[in-house]
């Protein structure tokens, strides 16, 4: 009876798996085979398996890693595994902020105040321009007629020397996206229809119509038949409530899917278009379905998915679908205050009445600007900022309660609504209304740190509103900024050159310097100390002496070197409501050699 053979199985790469062969082969084919010499065609065989052995084995251990969240290193695969585990990839981030509009009515016949037949609705979709080129989009309607717009007087009969003109200014929230059309016909039915409509960079699904004018829902999963749409208070003039929110069904529905290749919707499986269902929802119709049983077990209930329906949703066939969808033109979208100044196409509503020649010289007279930089963290995430962000997603489980909750939710909101670069959530020092204190600071288009503009604040809190603890009270303020620079002292080994040293030390500290710190962390001395110190040529780091800059291109501090630095002298600390900024590396740390 031939002996079981005994395989070494713990050899992996390409030395272990050729001494492994040779072994083998020497204790089990001693007299048939001892071609062992280096240059010899057996060994070239021995080499060519643990050549394969070694390439099979590599790509056996890279497959395994990159299907964990944990272990995964291709961008695209980290995005994938992220979006499984409740990540909402969101695209190309805009920015987001205020514009100013103006325009020129004439007056009334009085000459106390503007027509009011000649004020217009400038409406949403309205496209403006920056000197940049970056192009923004107005999100709301801006009425010139509201109470609280600015009117002052701008021309003046040189007879009676009353007003014949007013000029008017209102405001309104813009994105910097522009809206982009493609149309794709659709054949035969097919189950979960997958469409590309752009590049991955594609910010927001604007609508989606068929050819039939049935229009398409996007919604977070197939499976989620109710969505929730603000509708028309009819008591709006008692109550004071302008509009109420109602579930509506929604048997047309997608998913948007994005990939390094492109952007994607999905759409459901089901092909029956006379589908009955009303456009919304009865909660009394909603009913426990027992199956047959006499007794009724405990049932969780999903308030996204209320109808009794198999169907994960209908899609679209024989018909042509009309895609209206978002998009950065430009990757350079932050834009400082005063450089927007540009109506491309205004898009305006006037009252029936109005006269055609005035309307002309109306919107003919319209100007924009923005009062205050508008400023958003451009740049896609990291893979390993997607993993941290996934994972915070998962923990917060859709509400917020711990700290980490609140600050995943102000990262995780969509791009749409404005992003932040830096967010911390302090609790009060009183500790007796529960009250929170929300920093956040962004970032321009040079990655330094700015204060965030009101409206991303307004749209933070209203992001966190839905999802907060009941009894939780959050303030939102700006991060105040504090620029540090540093000088420090090295010795030398002489047998270097101190010019390559220093050069080597300036690259090793800016790329230290080019990652932004967080609110309330610390400049740890000791560590940058450490750090010059392992630079090849470095003998010792004598001294650093840190500084506060202030000055035209610096923000106003609010503390001194001697307020911050510890008593051993090892660290700066960082008040909580504060962020260190080295905001010119190669101006604000110098270094010398002695």
């Amino acid at each position: 009876m031939r002996k079981k053979t005994l395989i070494d199985y713990t050899g992996k790469e390409f030395n272990s798996i050729k001494s492994n062969l040779e072994n083998h082969a020497r204790l089990y084919y001693p007299d048939s085979y001892a071609d062992f010499s280096e240059s010899t065609f057996g060994s070239f065989m021995v080499d060519s398996v643990a050549y394969v052995g070694d390439m099979l084995s590599f790509y056996l251990d890279y497959q395994v890693n990159e299907t964990f969240l944990d272990s995964a290193v291709e961008y695209g695969n980290v995005r994938r595994l992220a979006n499984t585990r409740g990540y909402r990839d969101n695209g190309r981030p805009a920015a987001f902020g205020i514009a100013t509009f103006y325009i020129k009515v004439p007056a009334n016949s009085s000459g106390l105040g503007p027509r009011e037949d000649l004020l217009p609705v400038l409406k949403s979709g309205t496209e403006v321009g920056a000197d940049n080129g970056t192009r923004f989009v107005l999100i709301e309607d801006v009425s010139f007629s509201n109470p609280q717009n600015d009117i002052v007087a701008s021309s003046f009969s040189s007879v009676t020397g009353k007003p014949t003109g007013y000029a008017i200014r209102a405001y309104g929230q813009i994105k910097s996206v522009s809206l982009f059309r493609v149309e794709q016909e659709i054949l035969e039915f097919e189950k979960f229809l997958r469409v590309k409509i752009g590049t991955p960079a594609v910010q927001e699904i604007h609508s989606v119509y068929d050819s039939e004018g049935n229009r398409y829902y996007e919604v977070d999963h197939l499976a989620q038949d109710t969505i929730y749409i603000n509708t028309t208070n009819p008591s709006a003039m008692s109550d004071g409530v302008p509009e109420i929110i109602k579930p509506k069904i929604v048997k047309r529905r997608f998913v948007v899917e994005r990939d390094n290749n492109g952007t994607y919707l999905r759409f459901g499986n089901f092909n029956d278009n006379d589908l009955e269902t009303s456009d919304f929802l009865d909660p009394a119709s909603v009913s426990l379905k027992m199956s047959g049983k006499k007794y009724i077990t405990d049932s969780s209930m999903d308030p996204a998915s209320l109808i009794d329906n198999s169907s994960l949703g209908v899609g679209p066939s024989n018909t042509t679908l009309t895609i209206m969808y978002y998009q950065n033109s430009s990757d350079t979208i932050n834009v400082a205050a005063g450089q927007i100044r540009t109506v491309n196409i205004p898009v305006f509503d006037f009252p029936e009445e109005s006269s055609i020649i005035l309307r002309s010289g109306i919107i003919n007279s319209v100007e924009v600007s923005n009062e205050e930089p508008i400023v958003g963290n451009t740049s896609l995430p990291s893979s390993e900022e997607i993993r941290q962000l996934t994972y915070a997603k998962m923990f917060s489980q859709n509400r917020a309660v711990t700290k980490n909750d609140y600050e995943a939710m102000v990262y995780s909101m969509p791009s749409s609504l404005g992003s932040v670069k830096r967010v911390s959530i302090i609790n009060d020092p009183s500790s007796t209304n529960r009250r929170l204190s929300m920093y956040v600071i962004s970032s321009d288009a040079s990655n330094n740190f700015i204060q965030s503009n009101s409206t991303i604040k307004q749209n933070i809190k209203t992001w966190i509103n839905k999802k907060k603890m009941l009894n939780d009270n959050i303030d939102i303020y700006d991060a105040k900024i504090i620029n540090i620079g540093f000088d420090y002292n090295v010795i030398v080994d002489p047998t270097y050159d101190k010019t390559m040293v220093l050069n080597s030390v300036s690259l090793i500290i800016e790329s230290y310097a080019a990652e932004k710190m967080y609110i309330g962390e610390p400049f740890r001395i000791l560590d940058v100390m450490n750090m010059i110190n392992k630079v090849k040529g470095v003998a010792d780091c004598q001294k650093i002496t840190t500084k506060i800059l202030t000055g035209a291109n610096y923000s106003n501090s609010f503390a001194s070197i001697r307020d911050l630095l510890s008593k051993d002298g090892s660290y700066l600390m960082c008040p909580t409501n504060a962020v260190f900024e080295i905001k010119f590396p190669n101006k604000d740390i110098k270094g010398t050699a002695v």
